[in-house]
């Protein structure tokens, strides 16, 4: 396992519009006639974008096809590269290449390179008008470890939300830098949607998960302590974190999400003990409630998202089986799906 620096959380500023059930107007129907229905709103997720513009071999290019991998297979949709967020990304790049990693996600002013406070700011001062935005950041020591970053993000509890983020653009900057800490491998990226445009979510009754089925050779330790804000801070170290997210288009934000199963099973085993994870409060999606599992009310996680942490890291080389039984938009879920963890 590579040793990292500090994993700043990814901050996405979600602004969601809430949107109630549907109903029909016009003449009653008559006592023969099947009841009016809504249909359920299909999904609008993107599948294909133009090829970016980075240079063959970049670290930006490796960043990019990395992470529309994991998304198109988790089942979000792909990024497109926006020039202007490339432009605001590669300026805080260069300012913490000029002031060194103590302020990973902040900036000051007066200080080289400065172009914004916060990643919102500075995505407004390089002329991308964003309705949605969000910042990660990662920096491993040693050079060339792009993979090692996408990886990191995936095998986290905040950063993973770079993988389900209804956000439509990306801009990238990764590559080696050499602050006063020492040489290292620095990868930023920004995810936004503009003021026209629409964010990208599957259709109702959609599960989206990582890791995800049949996954193979998945992390079986995540040591949570590399990542800020630090989830479960009582551990030491976990086992690899599994995310699922409820949200869809067009799904009502007044109807609780009810978990009555969220477990993580190795073969032949008996379910593993974890931590639940989620943003109980409502404030970025609907509430979510529990009919059986202890939930941990964490206000640093998404909202339409649950994490369960495994408290010990897994068992190498294993075949796991995740259960999930829910209510989600008034609707029974109920899922399991498999992956396996890498060899020792």
């Amino acid at each position: 396992m590579l040793n990292s620096r500090s994993l700043p959380a990814l901050a996405l500023t979600l602004l969601v519009a809430a949107c109630g059930g549907g109903g029909s107007g016009g003449s009653p129907a008559v006592a023969t006639a099947p009841p009016a229905t809504t249909p359920a709103p299909e999904g609008n997720i993107v599948t294909s974008v133009p090829p970016p513009t980075y240079a063959a071999g970049s670290g930006s290019l490796s960043i990019f096809n990395a992470i529309n991998a994991l998304r198109s297979k988790i089942g979000s949709g792909l990024l497109a590269q926006s020039l202007l967020l490339d432009k605001s990304t590669g300026a805080h790049w260069s300012y913490i290449n000029q002031n060194g990693i103590s302020e990973l996600h902040g900036e000051t002013a007066g200080k080289p390179g400065y172009t914004g406070v916060r990643a919102a700011d500075r995505i407004a001062a390089a002329g991308y008008a964003a309705s949605v935005s969000g910042e990660a950041i990662y920096s491993t020591v040693g050079t060339d470890k792009y993979a090692t970053c996408v990886a990191e993000w995936a095998n986290s509890v905040y950063h993973a939300a770079l993988l389900f983020a209804s956000t439509i653009d990306i801009g990238i900057a990764a590559n080696n830098f050499n602050p006063v800490e020492g040489a290292s491998t620095l990868c930023a990226v920004e995810v936004a949607t503009s003021t026209t445009q629409s964010a990208q979510l599957p259709g109702a009754g959609s599960i989206r998960a990582y890791p995800y089925a049949n996954q193979a050779d998945v992390p079986f330790v995540f040591f949570n302590r590399t990542e800020t804000p630090t989830p479960v801070p009582d551990l030491v170290e976990a086992g690899t974190p599994v995310t699922v997210s409820f949200e869809t288009r067009g799904m009502a934000l007044t109807a609780p999400i009810a978990i009555s199963q969220f477990s993580l099973t190795p073969a032949g085993g008996a379910a593993v003990d974890a931590r639940i994870l989620v943003n109980k409060g409502g404030k970025l999606g609907p509430v979510i409630t529990t009919n059986g599992p202890a939930l941990t009310d964490d206000a640093n996680m998404q909202g339409f998202t649950a994490t369960l942490v495994p408290v010990l890291r897994l068992k190498p080389g294993t075949a796991y089986t995740v259960a999930l039984m829910a209510m989600v938009d008034g609707k029974a879920v109920n899922k399991s799906w498999t992956f396996t963890t890498a060899a020792q």
